[in-house]
């Protein structure tokens, strides 16, 4: 398997103090804050390699995973951390051949992680109201070369009518509780769905909607970032860290067919 990198394709480059950036491996040279680097000592090399720039300081060169493009995404919205899609996927359970509905595409970063995870078989269908977000999770996807296992939809998740039955659904909608009655008809029995929901009064009233779709609530969390700075004789937490960003209420289909 020839994975070099290769011109067009990107490169994650690390600083030695720990700042990140995906780029596009083009033209003579790519710049970055320490200075630049010949693209031709990166082509057709390895990923792994620690590369130079022309200031003497070096960098790791590696190939990105999908959680490094989504802090740069571009976006109209607020996008998912990686801290709470993280989470999120693993209390879904979303596994290579799911099909799960994603009810709000945004900038496509929930999208990106869950065809991800559900390909080469698994299918996630995301829709969204709004045309130009569409746009940009297409332009997103492909970037990453996971849009085949991504179906765009233009329609409104509260009066869709799905054609399939969803394994697993995320729901990032500025009113989750209009849609759940319409949602929760179309999950499999025992699917577990993800609200997200960036403000507490939410939470209350999603929850009574959960109930009322049928749905049982397992948990509503928060998760929280803090990085540490490990280097040698000043070791300590970094002075910001990545608070709140948005509640996760979760829980899964009930089948009532036996009581």
């Amino acid at each position: 398997m020839n994975d070099a990198f290769k011109e067009g394709g990107d490169v994650l480059l690390v600083s030695a103090k720990g700042k990140k950036r995906v780029v596009k491996i083009q033209g003579d040279r790519i710049h970055t804050h320490r200075g630049y680097i010949q693209t031709g000592s990166i082509i057709g090399s390895k990923p792994g390699i620690m590369v130079k720039t022309h200031t003497g300081d070096e960098m790791l060169a590696v190939k990105p995973l999908v959680a490094d493009y989504i802090p740069k995404l571009s976006r109209r919205t607020q996008i998912m951390y990686p801290k709470d899609l993280g989470y999120m996927v693993l209390s879904l359970g979303i596994s290579p051949g799911f099909k799960v509905l994603d009810a709000g595409t945004g900038s496509g970063a929930a999208a990106m992680v869950m065809a991800s995870l559900v390909r080469p078989t698994g299918r996630v269908f995301s829709y969204d109201v709004d045309e130009e977000s569409l746009a940009i999770a297409r332009r997103n996807l492909e970037r990453v070369g996971l849009l085949e296992y991504v179906e765009l939809v233009h329609e409104d998740v509260k009066t869709a009518v799905f054609k399939e039955l969803f394994d697993a659904a995320l729901m990032d909608l500025p009113d989750p509780w209009e849609a759940l009655l319409n949602v929760s008809r179309f999950l499999k029995p025992s699917a577990r769905i993800c609200l997200v929901l960036p403000t507490m009064n939410q939470l209350e009233k999603a929850y009574s909607a959960l109930v009322d779709s049928g749905i049982a609530h397992l948990e509503t969390v928060e998760i929280l970032l803090r990085r540490i700075r490990p280097f040698q004789g000043k070791v300590r937490p970094e002075s910001l860290m990545t608070g709140h960003t948005a509640y996760l209420m979760l829980g899964v289909k009930v089948s009532r067919e036996n009581v």
